[in-house]
């Protein structure tokens, strides 16, 4: 009997501990992934302003060297 008692014992706290909800550790991976993606976004946004930038400035550079 003792056996039986501790193999429920052992079986529901089992069961307790792997049958937890899971939707609030998903939701907070969801939102850190955004945020990610969002920042990667505007990361490549301003590369490519900056990029524009520099060809301007090279462009205007070339412009003064021929005077």
């Amino acid at each position: 009997m003792k056996v039986f008692l501790k193999l429920f014992v052992v079986l529901f706290v089992f069961g307790m501990t792997s049958c937890r909800d899971t939707k609030a550790e998903d939701a907070e991976t969801e939102a850190a992934v955004q945020q990610i993606e969002t920042m990667q976004e505007e990361t490549e946004a301003l590369t490519e302003e900056i990029d524009n930038e520099a060809a301007e400035l090279e462009a205007t550079l070339s412009e003064l060297d021929s005077l």
